[in-house]
């Protein structure tokens, strides 16, 4: 219980190292489920070979093989100039051509048609245009969620970020940012204080806990691409605070406020009004809010039957009731994109695991095993993965998975991270 108040409260601690390591497990996609895609070697003018294999074909591979709808064929592979009916024997279904070129002025332009190998027509055209500053790697990104698009009705998230707390130094956090493949890190707040609980609005906006005025303080961004400044109190001391969370119209911000007794309750900031309301009213912890897609419900952590259990209740408070109740430490709920799942973690044996619970169903199906700890998860804005951070190296890192839990991919090897968010878009 002292682990869950420290979290709770102060968020201070990140995921500690609890058990050993577990093997990284990477299954490329195979399922007769998903449509079969084949690549020829990208048409080059004015734009070096070595540079486009690793920065825009690579890329682009492992986009598409991630995406859990398209699985690339990589054996077994004709030459590039063979018949279309060659690329069908051998088993793609669709036949990715594509030419890079790079004008006098650097500019660079990628053009990509897909072809159907059994009617042999295209299906899929598109040009991109773009300035010598873009990464190739960028585009490649680009592309993938377009052919995800085409293909599903939902545009990919290979463009996508996620961002994340790390520390930096003993007593310092920060939070950063990374492109959905790992690349492009940036750091987005520089206190240098203990900075927490990141939380992302719908347009990107950002919103957090930091102790850089020595209480803790939620700051943000109230418009987007707007200043970082202090949100929550608006005047006085605040009290304990933690676990900020954007509601899906950014809004309201739900939080959590901690008196000196150890109780702790969620909250709502109302912006526009500057007023805050509390939705639960009890003695011990009510924490970690996590809105449902259209604002109306919230699930959270409460340990007011005991250990923690993820309840719901209506976002005036009402209509609460208890969602989880196998196992004794259930925590960190977090509402899908299209409300139909709630992410959330369960202790046992002294490390903890990843859990989704489908309402449809009334019933939970674990994603993580192993002698690892896995915690702290959050949706892909498409809801075919979760980003979470796992100790099975060590120290506390960033890796996604599908909803299978076979496809377990370690994002960068940054050590110390916890709390990611997913982020649609750039």
């Amino acid at each position: 219980m002292l682990r869950f108040l420290i979290r709770s409260f102060l968020c201070v601690l990140a995921a500690t190292g609890l058990c050993a390591q577990q093997t990284e497990v990477v299954l490329s996609a195979t399922s007769s489920a998903k449509l079969v895609l084949a690549m020829t070697s990208p048409k080059l003018s004015g734009v070096e070979a070595a540079a486009v294999g690793t920065e825009f074909t690579a890329v682009l591979k492992r986009d598409l093989d991630e995406t859990g709808v398209i699985a690339m064929l990589q054996e077994r592979l004709p030459a590039d100039e063979s018949p279309v009916k060659a690329w069908k024997e051998a088993g793609a279904q669709w036949l990715l051509n594509t030419r890079l070129s790079r004008a006098a002025n650097g500019d660079l332009k990628l053009e990509a048609t897909a072809l159907d190998t059994a009617a042999e027509k295209g299906v899929f055209t598109r040009t991109y245009n773009a300035n010598k500053i873009v990464p190739l790697r960028h585009l490649a990104h680009y592309l993938a969620d377009d052919l995800v698009g085409r293909l599903t009705g939902e545009k990919g998230v290979a463009s996508s970020r996620i961002v994340f707390v790390r520390q930096v130094s003993p007593g310092v956090k920060e939070i950063f940012q990374v492109d959905r493949d790992g690349a492009g890190l940036m750091q987005l707040t520089r206190h240098g204080s203990l900075t927490l609980s990141p939380t992302l609005a719908s347009d990107g906006r950002l919103a957090y806990v930091t102790y850089k005025g020595g209480a803790p303080e939620i700051w943000g961004q109230r418009r987007k691409d707007g200043p970082h400044e202090k949100i929550y109190p608006t005047s006085g001391a605040g009290g304990m605070l933690s676990s900020p969370s954007w509601s899906p119209d950014g809004k309201r911000l739900a939080f959590v406020q901690g008196d000196r007794r150890g109780n702790s309750d969620v909250m709502v900031l109302d912006l526009a009004a500057g007023r805050a309301r509390r939705l639960t009213d009890g003695t011990g912890i009510n924490t970690e809010p996590s809105w449902n897609p259209n604002g109306t419900q919230l699930a959270f952590t409460s340990d007011r039957e005991g250990g923690p259990q993820v309840f719901l209740m209506q976002d005036d408070g009402s209509n609460l009731r208890k969602l989880t109740s196998e196992g004794t430490y259930n925590a960190s709920p977090t509402w899908s994109p299209n409300g139909a799942m709630v992410a959330y973690v369960s202790r046992f044996e002294g490390k903890f695991d990843l859990f989704i619970y489908k309402l449809g169903e009334g019933k939970a199906y674990q994603i993580t095993t192993g002698v690892s700890t896995s915690e702290s998860p959050a949706w892909s804005p498409d809801e075919r993965r979760l980003v979470f951070t796992s100790n099975r190296f060590g120290s506390s890192q960033l890796f996604t998975t599908d909803l299978s839990g076979r496809q377990i991919v370690r994002l960068t090897e940054l050590a110390a991270c916890q709390s990611p968010r997913w982020l649609r878009g750039r």
